[in-house]
Parts: C-alpha cells; sequence; structure tokens
C-alpha cells in the first residue's frame, strides 16, 4: 500500500509539471518524423512510413515505440481538431514519458527488492525519483526514459530467471535488450551489462538445479545472444525494405557524440553530481563506492551467496561500463552528456542503498535515524526541483501564450549570440487546425533569441528594439541541468554570467 501511494504521489507531481517545454531541444524533432511516418501508414503508404522510422538516426525503435501516443494525438484530431503541433495536443506525448517514469519506478522498487527489504527498496526508489537527472526529460519527446524502461524490465526479468528454470525465456531478455538499444542507441551499454552479467550468474550458480558441465550451463547466455540479435536481424531486414541500413546508421551514430568536452572523462559525473544535484549527488555517489566495495568483500560470505553474488556483479559490470565509457571519453570518442548519466542512475542508487544497508545492520540503533533522514532529504530535494522546474518557460510556449502563430506574424528575428548556423524555432501553429486557409497578418513582432543557442561561444548585448517588450523570461538553459547536455564548461560558464532573455517586442 505504501509503494502504490508513493507511485502515485510522485506520478501526480510529475504530471502538474508538464504542458510545456516540447520542443526545446533540437533532437525533439524525431518525434514530429515519426508521428508524420504514422500518417503515411494510416494513408495506406507503408514504405513511406518504413523511411520515416529508419530515417530518426538509427532510433527505428523510438518510431515504433511512440506511434501508442501518435495514435493518441490523432485520435483528438479526428474528434475535435485539435492540431498535433499545439502544446495542448503535446500533453500527450508528454503523459506518455510520465507513464515510463512511473513504470520505471516500479521495476527498480523490483530490481531492488531482490536485494534489500521492502523498506530499503522503497528507500532506493525514492531517492531514484528524487533526482534532478530522473526528471529532467520528463517535458521533453526524447527516448531516454524509454529505452531505459526497456532495459529495466529485462534487468528485472534475467535477476528473476537466474534463480528458476529459465530455457528459451533468456531470449526474451535479450530482445528486450536489443529494443532498448533501438530505441536510443547511446544505451548500447545495456546489452554488454545484460550479457556480462548473464554469463556471472550462469557460470556462478545451477540455472536447472544440477552442476553440469560449464558450457551447457552457458546455454541461457546463448539463448540471450539469440534474442538480441533476432531483433536487431530484423530491424536490419526491414531498414532494407526502406533502400538504408539500421546497421549501417548505427555505427555512424557513434561519430556525432562529440559536442561538449573531452576534457571531462572521468571527472563530468562529479561535476553533475555536485553542481546539479547537489550535497544529495555528491552523497550517493560517495554511498555508492562504499557500496561497491562492500558487496565486493561479501562474495566470499557463504550466507547469502546467490544474493551477494548478483548484486556484486551488477554493481561492478555497471561501474566497468561507467569506466569503459569514460575511457572513450579519454580517447576523444564520445563525450559525456548528462543524457548518458541518466542510464547509470539506477546504478548509482543501488550501490548507495548497498552501503546504507550494510550501516544499518552495524548500528541498529541509529539505522532508523539514518533512514528517516534520507527519507527526508529525498522529498526535500524533489520538492526544490518541482517548484524550480515550474518557473521554467521556453520561446516556442511563449511565443504560443502570446498569439504567435505563423511566420507572417514576425518581423524579425535575432539572437544575442555570435555563433553561426544556429537553429530557429519553428512555431506551433493554432490550438486547432483551420477549416479554412489563414489569413495573412501584418508582421508586428520582433523576437530576440527565438532559437535554440548551440554551439554558444560568445554573448553579445542585445540592441535595444523599437516598442513595447510584452515577454521576457529567461532563456531556458539558465537552468543549470541543461547546462550539462553537450556543453563544455566555458559554454555553461557564459549561460551562468550573461542574462540571456526570450523576448517577444511588439511594435507600436
Amino acid at each position: 500500500m505504501a509503494l502504490l501511494g508513493v507511485v502515485l504521489a510522485i506520478t501526480a507531481v510529475r504530471i502538474s509539471l508538464i504542458g510545456k517545454g516540447t520542443m526545446a531541444f533540437v533532437d525533439e524533432q524525431r518525434y514530429v518524423t515519426a508521428m508524420l511516418g504514422l500518417r503515411a501508414l494510416g494513408e495506406g503508404h507503408g514504405l513511406e512510413f518504413l523511411r520515416a522510422i529508419n530515417s530518426m538516426g538509427a532510433r527505428p525503435g523510438d518510431g515504433l515505440w511512440r506511434a501508442i501516443p501518435g495514435l493518441g494525438q490523432a485520435v483528438l484530431l479526428l474528434a475535435t481538431g485539435l492540431n498535433p503541433n499545439s502544446p495542448p495536443s503535446l500533453q500527450v506525448p508528454q503523459l506518455f514519458n510520465v507513464l515510463i517514469m512511473s513504470l520505471n519506478m516500479l521495476l527498480l522498487y523490483k530490481i531492488y527488492r531482490q536485494f534489500f527489504r521492502a523498506s530499503m527498496a522503497l528507500l532506493g526508489m525514492v531517492l531514484y525519483s528524487s533526482l534532478i537527472n530522473t526528471n529532467l526529460y520528463l517535458r521533453h519527446l526524447l527516448p531516454y526514459d524509454h529505452a531505459l524502461f526497456f532495459f529495466l524490465l529485462a534487468l528485472w526479468l534475467l535477476l528473476r530467471l537466474a534463480a528458476r528454470p529459465a530455457g528459451w525465456k533468456y531470449g526474451l531478455v535479450g530482445a528486450l535488450a536489443a529494443f532498448s538499444y533501438a530505441v536510443y542507441p547511446g544505451y548500447f551499454m545495456g546489452p554488454a551489462v545484460l550479457l556480462a552479467l548473464g554469463i556471472v550468474l550462469a557460470l556462478a550458480s545451477p540455472v536447472d538445479g544440477s552442476y553440469g558441465p560449464s558450457v551447457g550451463r552457458l546455454v541461457p547466455v546463448g539463448w540471450q545472444l539469440a534474442g538480441l540479435l533476432v531483433v536487431l536481424g530484423g530491424l536490419q531486414l526491414v531498414s532494407r525494405l526502406a533502400d538504408t541500413s539500421y546497421l549501417a546508421s548505427s555505427r555512424y551514430i557513434s561519430t556525432t557524440v562529440t559536442q561538449g568536452s573531452f576534457d571531462e572523462g572521468l571527472s563530468f559525473i562529479g561535476s553533475y553530481y555536485w553542481q546539479v544535484e547537489g550535497g544529495l549527488g555528491l552523497g550517493l555517489l560517495l554511498l555508492f563506492g562504499i557500496g561497491l566495495l562492500v558487496s565486493l568483500r561479501a562474495i566470499g560470505q557463504r550466507q547469502g551467496r546467490y544474493t551477494t553474488l548478483p548484486l556484486a556483479a551488477l554493481l561492478s559490470i555497471a561501474f566497468l561500463a561507467w569506466l569503459g565509457y569514460a575511457g572513450a571519453v579519454l580517447a576523444h570518442k564520445l563525450v559525456f552528456y548528462g543524457r548518458i548519466l541518466h542510464f547509470f542512475g539506477p546504478f548509482v542508487v543501488l550501490g548507495a542503498l548497498v552501503a546504507l544497508n550494510a550501516g544499518a545492520q552495524a548500528w541498529p540503533k541509529g539505522s532508523k535515524l539514518v533512514l528517516t533522514l534520507a527519507w527526508g532529504l529525498a522529498v526535500w530535494h524533489f520538492g526544490a526541483f518541482a517548484r524550480t522546474y515550474q518557473a521554467i518557460d521556453y520561446p516556442c510556449d511563449v511565443a504560443y501564450h502570446y498569439g504567435i502563430h505563423n511566420q507572417n506574424q514576425i518581423a524579425a528575428n535575432e539572437t544575442s549570440v555570435c555563433d553561426k548556423n544556429i537553429v530557429f524555432y519553428r512555431l506551433f501553429g493554432p490550438r486547432l487546425r483551420p477549416g479554412q486557409p489563414m489569413l495573412l497578418e501584418t508582421a508586428r513582432y520582433q523576437l530576440l533569441n527565438f532559437a535554440y543557442l548551440y554551439p554558444i561561444t560568445c554573448y553579445k548585448t542585445p540592441e535595444r528594439q523599437a516598442g513595447t517588450v510584452v515577454a521576457s523570461v529567461p532563456y531556458f538553459m539558465k537552468y543549470r541541468a541543461y547546462q550539462f547536455e553537450g556543453h563544455n564548461q566555458a559554454q555553461r560558464t557564459i549561460l551562468q554570467v550573461n542574462e540571456v532573455d526570450f523576448r517577444i517586442v511588439k511594435r507600436d
């Protein structure tokens, strides 16, 4: 009952935060591509649908999966004329984001419950849910939480299968891992983590109740690998029908993960957790390190071996995955982003739970106090995030609020940065789709910083515009957590020290 109450409370707060923020990032335009593909499919053009989902930057799984909220938007369009490009309609995929995040909470509880008592597993779920990095993307039409959902589902299934006869069901673990990768290839660590954990569990304990030859005990891993290859191979065959190659686009995607700084390889996670999450983030990192050492030491103990071994293996493999990614950064192949840390968040909390649980066992009298303080800190941290996040505004939403729905209303669009090739935003359009062609309106608005200001290598003081300033709001990238999505330290400093605003000036 407590679990359900906590999940519903967190979900309710998250729902209160939606309604703005969509299309603030360039990558969110891929959702529009998926919706155009869905429309083509509805009109009977299957080949155009396949071409659309295979033009999303090695994310065909995201295109297929996003058909669910897309159908909801289509129903609203047919029933009420609600424009799918308008913020009211885009709340449908936002609500879908919140639903997936709630399912991720439940899956994490189930995973933590494999190793800890119910109260400790619930605390872990709350700590994870309170992190800014956990909640940052709920407004945005991005695939990170959805890829994480399929990974966590596969992980939970793998941990359950390790203790009982499983057979072909391991193939489902591999299939889920593959689809997670197809939703967001940036989490390529996921299938590797699951395969490594599967090998450790298969060799360390009997799968079918008997200790057979080691090679025979790797059969479940074979099923897991088969499931992985079947899904990826199927996506490759489908892509060939659309005259492209899924595997080729997957190989190419790694060459685009270079925005930011290669100099922050090993320090990025520390910088993020300290500057964004504050004391809670730093505390979780320190507890993770302690928890990793505690779990490794517990492997040699006979009592509870089948519990401590999977736990130590999971933490160690996750740590090695992070270390491997950091090594690629040091080799100038990849760059860390906040979205990459999104994958490792569940493991940071898992390691912290190991440390807290060990402390509770070593100090029974003070364990209740420590756990109460942890709960209080998590609730406070989540509340502080919600208040700050609620106050953030985004250029597209502000323009929509003031009735600026088409480019004919805009006389000028300027920026306060010196960079070339920045991406100017497109307008949402009217709330309802007009039944007849729209009348041309007089160009009477001047916009400042109506663009995704990336890269931002310098800031220049904007010239004073003639007219009445009807809106002036801080650029949303002033929010510290957003600045870790591809900016280096120098660029983050520019955003922090300058008053970068989005302004609407109405001609008098």
